[in-house]
């Protein structure tokens, strides 16, 4: 099998017994009409029908025999689906609360090595009838949008489909067709070359105009938070959803895209999380962000993941206390990072997005001192999902939370998913750094009904 690619042994590399670096998704589905009280147990008895298993998810981390070298890939040539795909009953009454906490239990626990990093979790008892469908995957195999992308495709649009193939399937989980030759690859690394010498000009104007128009966040700026503790693989999963309507109305009141509404709802919330800790920083609380790179100010919804995606830091203005103003001022934040997308091209923003990445590199170095700031506080991405209903052999999926990674120093982490004329919201947290983290969708509506008390588009008022 062939070498890590850079990011892929990077990823294993940064992975400690303490600090596991895969993510998940969690799939609630409504069962069809026709289905028994076993339907938990036939969607486990359909997936383990499913033999044949992708190439990139037989594949196991590998090192020298000496404990020294390159990592590489091992192909597991039997994967033993029975070990992947669980079984599980929520404990208790089967309330929302006790899916949570089973799901957190489960995200806690490091995925094995010696096989392929990847699980299926299947489970029942939930209080409404519903299946519940939790997968994991290490980060040196998928990020969120190849993740959530294996579920998509496994799924139907049709709800009388049936036969529906496995998340693992060859045909689900095939690589992409094109292949870079080596002629390819040189090409590309002679333009990166001219695209940095460039590139110099353009950023020192970028960042000139930012510095000077406070839109612009430089690494290491970032205030030192209850967020940026790692104490533990302990993890905490909260997850909410709320009508797109709502946020909708709030863009359109505030002549604002969709994910400057969608960022002060989390800052909102995360700032009062922290005042009720009397810990709250006087400098605003930082969030990364991936940024497409085809995306302009005219498309209106969160920025994506997608494959060449670059990151960007932004302020959340947590320390103002004005909800408008806060909007107003992430509103502008996002307008310096769509500059800088326009100034600059593909190239040249994966580039600077290297640059705005780099002092994760002095991650260990904050663990002996306090004098390095956090590259930043928390991480707050947008993953596109289905824009009509899925089905899954019949089921029909009623909501997908993300359950995002935690990166080395961020103690949370929050991912949004858009669907079926909702927005679902995963949470997770660092269950000793970040406590009591269920607090948080709580904090989140509060958050969203005064900004919307704010700019008049409460049930009840007309938008000003």
């Amino acid at each position: 099998m062939p070498a890590m690619s850079v990011s892929e042994a990077l990823f294993m590399l940064l992975e400690t017994p303490s600090r596991p670096l895969h993510l998940g998704a969690l799939a609630l589905f409504e069962p069809p009409p026709d289905a028994t009280d076993a339907h938990a147990r036939r969607m486990v008895e359909a997936l383990l029908t499913h033999g044949e298993v992708a190439e990139v998810l037989r594949r196991r981390p590998s090192r020298p025999a000496h404990g020294l070298g390159y990592p590489s890939w091992s192909r597991v040539r039997k994967v033993d689906l029975a070990y992947h795909v669980r079984h599980a009953a929520v404990p208790g009454s089967g309330s929302r609360t006790d899916l949570l906490s089973l799901v957190s239990q489960i995200h806690s626990i490091p995925l094995d090595p010696t096989r392929p990093m990847w699980e299926v979790h299947v489970i029942e008892g939930l209080d409404d009838g519903r299946t519940a469908l939790f997968t994991k995957i290490h980060l040196s195999l998928a990020d969120g949008p190849a993740g959530l992308r294996l579920l998509h495709r496994a799924m139907a649009t049709d709800p009388e489909t049936r036969n529906c193939p496995a998340p693992w399937s060859p045909a689900v989980a095939a690589p992409p067709a094109h292949r870079r030759t080596p002629t390819a690859l040189l090409r590309a690394g002679l333009r990166a070359g001219t695209d940095l010498l460039t590139m110099v000009p353009a950023l020192a104007e970028f960042v000139a105009d930012g510095l000077r128009e406070r839109q612009l966040t430089l690494p290491l700026q970032s205030p030192p938070t209850l967020f940026n503790l790692d104490s533990g693989r302990a993890r905490t999963v909260a997850a909410r959803s709320w009508p797109t309507e709502r946020l909708h109305r709030l863009a359109a009141a505030a002549h604002t895209p969709l994910d400057a509404v969608v960022l002060t709802m989390c800052a909102g919330a995360l700032r009062e999380y922290l005042l009720d800790r009397y810990a709250l920083p006087e400098a605003p609380v930082t969030a990364l962000l991936p940024v497409p790179l085809d995306l302009g100010r005219a498309a209106v919804g969160p920025r994506g993941h997608e494959p060449g995606t670059g990151a960007t830091v932004i302020e959340l203005a947590t320390d103002e206390a004005d909800p408008a103003a806060r909007l107003a001022r992430i509103t502008a934040a996002l307008t310096g990072t769509d500059r800088v997308v326009a100034a600059l091209n593909h190239t040249q923003f994966l580039l600077l997005s290297a640059v705005r990445l780099s002092p994760w590199l002095l991650e260990p170095a904050r663990r002996f001192t306090d004098r390095v700031p956090p590259p930043s506080n928390v991480l707050i991405s947008y993953l596109p999902g289905p824009p009509r209903p899925r089905y899954y052999n019949g089921a029909r999926l009623t909501n997908l939370y993300p359950v995002p990674v935690l990166l080395p120093g961020q103690g949370l982490s929050i991912t949004v998913t858009t669907g079926n004329g909702h927005l679902d919201l995963g949470i997770v947290a660092d269950r000793h750094a970040v406590p009591h983290v269920e607090q948080l969708p709580h904090l989140l509506e509060k958050s969203l009904a005064a900004l919307e008390h704010t700019l008049g588009t409460a049930p009840g008022t007309d938008p000003t």
